[in-house]
């Protein structure tokens, strides 16, 4: 601790001498007081004291002090609670005794580390009581990697020593959690769980087939039918509709200990709407388990296509993302024109994409003058080869206005108050691993109908400008996606999930808020005709007075039911309009109806959705113990069995890289601001008052 001062230290003397003269001329030179030589001494010192501490502090002392932090190593304990755990002949264990064990080490590690669980599963769940760990293994899927994906954005700069991995080893999310642990800094100890030989079962690891087709067609289908250490029996297989009706069945004779056959068929699409279909397999003895023996798949049948063109000024990789993202689904026959070639009607499509038009070379003003009189919804993406100018006498509902020919790049941030259609959590998570689309610098100029959903993040501000956004007029919907870059989206979500899915879900839900026919009631409700069983079920509404302006003073209820349940829920208000959560459901067919009302006047919309079973958990039930050895091997940890649960404490105690981390932080505390130096100083004018009233001074 040292005593430092704003000003020099060789101004002390001076406070010294003043408190030394106060108490001299008021001791010495005062001859009203008649006070013994020894008492005036005692209250000129106490006096000059106080007088000189006093003109101490106008030189405003402050003492430095350098405080010692000690940060302990964080542990995290990783469980997985996946179903695949206790799908195995051992799970009596895994229900009974696994969390008391867990328990007991996180109980003996917490003496000398900080410890951390997380639940494994969908996504990495962290466990409020450290004392306490409840484990119902009842997660529908398993992403290992997520776990070091959470701990990189949760203890970035923290001092993570070690991390035990309680896990099967089988992921079926996600990308392979073995080039996530790659690149983290810390030992990873993992623990093998489950049975990582070839088990007796008989089951259905897969069906493929399409989500969506048309009415009267043959919709293909195929399952895949796996069987182990079960040589020489045979099973049939059984197909059946909602009404029980036998719609494939055919025999599986099993040749070898391990057999794999795929069966295929077609199924006649009679009528629109969704359609589930159940499939069952025989149990013969001696399986593992019989949950996988079943399962069942849904087919939406929708009367026709939706026709939308893409209308490009010049060749563009955008042009071709975009049409990717569409062709996965039958709902949409998608034609792809440059603007010179394009002969066709713009009435015949539901949404026209112009790619960059009007452009330089190429103003499009006739088609596109067709486009806005025959009140077709349209999506403009602009780019370098964009006419502003003729693009803002449009009315788009956005304009920018350039000074110089100088661009940005900005990357995508989700408007959080944006309600005009669901937008999943995966799907904005991937938004932070976009890279930035080339926009225009300018002057950005939106309309009051104007509705962002996505802003233009510059370096690491979020600005106002809109980098997607959407506008209604006459009701006629457009939308404007404000730069071009769209297919290094694509790539860059195939480059984090291995999968497209989160750009073909962005490019969907844009594409049919364009192009779904405008609802003209004033009561409107949007949902999903399909969930799976881990996603929570959600709906919106907009309520509309007679002059159609969004009111929310009214309640909106809503009511489900479903497999002899009800639920009865009220939504609540967002802005302008209104947002329903109800959570996960069980799988099943559910039946919903929403009510509510303006003034005397009733407004009810009424549905159906379906919550999808998860089998992904029970089709592969054969631990994979290497790929956590791999995981161990790469950080630099241990893999142990879940007989060797005792070795994980001695193996983190006698890693010496595994150590507290001393900090020095510098503290100023300013004496001007401390009671106790007021203390003193009162304390000084206090004793002398009392030894002057006492020797009987005034």
């Amino acid at each position: 601790m040292t005593l430092i001062t704003e000003y020099t230290l060789w101004l002390i003397p001076l406070c010294l001498a003043v408190g030394a003269g106060f108490g001299f001329l008021l001791y010495y030179r005062n001859k009203n007081l008649e006070l013994e030589r020894r008492t005036s001494v005692l209250l000129a010192i106490l006096r000059g004291t106080a007088v000189a501490l006093i003109c101490f502090l106008l030189l405003a002392p402050m003492l430095k002090m350098v405080l010692k932090n000690v940060e302990k190593p964080i542990v995290v304990v990783a469980v997985d609670n996946s179903e695949s755990i206790i799908s195995t002949k051992d799970s009596i264990f895994y229900r009974q005794n696994f969390a008391d064990e867990i328990e007991k080490l996180t109980e003996s590690l917490g003496n000398k580390y900080e410890i951390e669980t997380f639940l494994v599963g969908d996504a990495p769940e962290m466990v409020e009581d450290k004392g306490k760990i409840s484990l119902d293994f009842d997660e529908k899927s398993t992403d290992l990697g997520a776990i070091f994906d959470e701990l990189s954005n949760f203890y970035s700069g923290k001092n993570i020593g070690a991390v035990v991995l309680f896990s099967d080893g089988i992921y079926n999310s996600g990308s392979n959690p073995y080039y996530k642990a790659e690149k983290v800094k810390y030992p990873v100890y993992t623990v093998g769980l489950g049975n990582p030989e070839l088990q007796t079962d008989l089951l259905i690891a897969g069906i493929s087939h399409n989500r969506q087709t048309f009415k009267g067609n043959f919709a293909p289908v195929e399952i895949k039918v796996m069987a182990t250490k079960l040589a020489g029996k045979k099973a049939t297989l059984t197909v059946t509709d909602a009404a029980g009706n036998t719609i494939h069945q055919k025999q599986v004779l099993i040749s070898g200990a391990q057999h794999f056959e795929t069966v295929k068929f077609p199924i006649e699409t009679k009528e629109s709407g969704i359609h589930k279909y159940n499939v069952q397999l025989d149990e013969l003895d001696g399986e593992v388990t019989y949950k996988n023996n079943s399962s069942s798949f849904f087919i939406e049948v929708i009367e026709s296509r939706e026709k939308i063109a893409i209308i490009y000024d010049s060749p563009h990789p955008d042009v071709s993302a975009l049409k990717q993202a569409l062709d996965i689904s039958d709902k949409y026959e998608v034609e792809v024109f440059a603007a010179d070639k394009f002969k066709g009607s713009p009435e015949s499509y539901s949404l026209i994409v112009l790619h960059q038009l009007p452009s330089v070379r190429n103003s499009s003003s006739n088609l596109i003058s067709q486009i806005q009189k025959n009140g077709i919804s349209t999506l403009y993406i602009l780019g370098k080869q964009t006419n502003l100018n003729n693009f803002n006498s449009l009315h788009t509902g956005l304009s920018i206005v350039q000074n110089k020919d100088l661009t940005n790049d900005a990357s995508p941030a989700y408007n959080e108050n944006f309600a005009a259609f669901n937008f999943s959590d995966e799907a904005k998570d991937m938004l932070r691993n976009y890279p930035p689309l080339q926009t225009f610098f300018g002057d950005y100029k939106t309309s009051v109908s104007g509705n962002v959903f996505l802003y233009q993040k510059i370096g690491a501000v979020t600005t106002n400008t809109p980098l997607i956004i959407f506008n209604e007029a006459n009701g006629v919907r457009s939308g404007i996606i404000t730069g071009t870059g769209l297919w290094q989206w694509r790539m860059n979500n195939y480059l984090y999930k291995q999968n497209h899915d989160a750009f073909n879900e962005l490019v969907n839900k844009i594409v049919l808020y364009l192009s779904v026919k405008n609802d003209k009631s004033q009561f409107r409700v949007e949902t999903r005709q399909m969930f799976d069983e881990n996603m929570p079920v959600e709906f919106s509404a907009e309520l509309y007075n007679d002059s159609y302006e969004l009111v929310t003073e009214p309640d909106v209820t809503m009511k489900i039911t479903g497999d002899d349940k009800q639920y009865d829920a009220l939504f609540s208000k967002q802005n302008n309009g209104y947002y329903l959560n109800l959570g996960e459901l069980p799988a099943g067919t559910y039946q919903w109806s929403a009510e509510t009302k303006t003034g005397s006047k009733t407004h009810r919309k009424a549905g159906n959705f379906i919550v999808r079973e998860i089998m992904v958990e029970t089709q592969n039930l054969v631990a994979d113990h290497q790929l956590l050895k791999n995981i161990a091997q790469t950080t630099g940890g241990t893999f142990f069995t879940i007989n060797q649960m005792q070795d994980i404490e001695k193996a983190i105690r006698e890693n010496e890289n595994i150590k507290s981390i001393a900090s020095y932080e510098k503290n100023y505390s300013l004496l001007l601001n401390s009671w106790i130096y007021f203390a003193i100083i009162l304390l000084l004018f206090a004793a002398e008052w009392f030894l002057r009233k006492w020797n009987g001074g005034y």
